[in-house]
């Protein structure tokens, strides 16, 4: 199992048990009270909750029905909330987590619980797309986190490892904007609400050109009718190539408002490397026209979507699109800016 990061809970809290002894050497008279600064303390751990962890360790047992999947069981590698069901499922603010396919059997696509392909002694969750299964015309393999309540203010962490395969597209001459890995409904274009809206974030090749990297692009849109045709902002990344074959780390924090209000963050580690921020953005994080937003209600914490066209172009040069995911934590509340220096 590899190392699983955690917050710097204990470094924050340091410093602010260090700031009343500044504030003495300085000749100040406001020295809080230390029953005080416990207090402080205690509301800043209570502003955030890990609300689940997993590194689809033994205990974690994917399971088939049909055209989806559900993760069941307890990963005993890692400590409390890491149960799938009683932690995950039962979560007040948490609908539900389930895979799903929309279409083909497993010789087409499969979520499986597989040994990481760079450490023996790991298990990583393995999405494998070898042929477009959703009407021949697109592919779908993504976890869900569904019908979720007043989750307003999130944090998302998860390891990354695009298979080697991969550089055929990046060698492939020609451009593409859409290969979805992460997607985030606010309301969800599918349940009858009203103000459908979404933020995407693709894998894109931007330059035709063969060899040319691949960058991370983020869309947020609305719905018109039946088609997300209303951009509201996008961004691209072409700064920071993502890497194939090769462990990275992905954060993402949303949190929910209007304007000025909403923001959207997401940051990219390397296994060895520094962290790069990847966007941090200020915007709208629902639709404009809802007046009421009431959470992040679905969304897709590790997804592989995109058009038959890339599909079949991987497999007609011998290889299969395919995502390795591991160590995947999702934290909630108003403190997760400060704790984590977003």
């Amino acid at each position: 199992m590899n190392k699983r990061y955690k917050f710097e809970i204990a470094r924050v809290l340091s410093l602010l048990l260090v700031f009343p002894f500044f504030s003495a050497c300085g000749g100040g008279s406001n020295i809080p009270p230390q029953e005080e600064i416990a207090d402080a303390e205690q509301e800043e751990i209570a502003s955030t909750e890990l609300i689940f962890n997993s590194g689809f360790e033994p205990g974690s047992t994917v399971l088939t029905n049909g055209e989806a999947a559900d993760v069941v069981g307890i990963d005993n590698s890692v400590s409390s909330p890491n149960d799938w069901v009683n932690d995950l499922d039962a979560h007040p603010n948490i609908g539900n987590f389930s895979i799903q396919y929309e279409g083909g059997d497993d010789s087409m696509r499969i979520a499986e619980i597989i040994q990481d392909p760079t450490d023996p002694l790991n298990n990583v969750l393995h999405y494998w797309l070898e042929d477009p299964n959703v009407d021949g015309t697109k592919g779908r393999i993504q976890s869900n986190i569904y019908g979720n309540n007043n989750l307003t203010e999130f944090y998302q962490r998860v390891r990354v490892y695009l298979h080697e395969d991969w550089n055929i597209l990046q060698n492939s001459v020609g451009t593409f904007q859409w290969l979805t890995l992460f997607e985030f409904w606010n309301n969800a274009g599918w349940t009858g609400e009203n103000y459908p809206f979404r933020i995407n974030i693709n894998a894109e090749k931007r330059d035709s050109a063969e060899g040319s990297p691949l960058f991370f692009g983020i869309n947020a849109e609305t719905k018109i009718g039946e088609y997300w045709s209303n951009l509201i902002w996008s961004e691209d990344n072409v700064n920071a190539p993502i890497p194939i074959n090769q462990w990275l780390t992905i954060e993402i924090y949303m949190k929910e408002g209007a304007g000025g209000l909403g923001r959207f963050y997401m940051a990219m580690t390397p296994d060895g490397a520094t962290k790069e921020v990847i966007f941090d953005i200020t915007n709208y994080t629902h639709h404009p026209d809802d007046r009421t937003p009431d959470g992040i209600s679905h969304f897709n914490p590790m997804k592989l979507y995109t058009s038959n066209t890339l599909i079949d172009h991987v497999r007609a040069n011998n290889g299969v699109l395919q995502v390795y995911w591991d160590d995947f934590e999702l934290w909630k509340g108003d403190g997760l800016v400060e704790i984590i220096n977003l």
